[in-house]
């Protein structure tokens, strides 16, 4: 069971490493700044869920660490489209 938690959570952040964004204008000298009010903004209307032991989560916080890392990197992506960028 603990191999395939592990597995998941590792494609849950290989997935998020690989967006890369483009601006509509072609111009992305902004992209760092957006990027990181993005990732804030993001943190602040949806913060992830740590689990209360630090070395194991219950499987009942299992969903709730999901879906939490869903709905953060949503709102990331739903700043970025809004700032004008594309993902690639």
């Amino acid at each position: 069971m603990k191999k395939f938690i592990y597995l998941i959570l590792l494609s849950l952040l290989t997935s998020c490493a690989n967006t890369s964004w483009d601006h509509r204008s072609g111009n992305n000298s902004d992209l760092d700044f957006h990027s990181g009010f993005c990732n804030s903004l993001a943190n602040a209307k949806s913060p992830t869920y740590l689990c209360k032991d630090p070395f194991m989560c219950k499987p009942e916080e299992f969903s709730l660490v999901i879906t939490a890392l869903g709905q953060n990197a949503a709102e990331y992506d739903h700043c970025m489209y809004k700032k004008g960028y594309n993902a690639n």
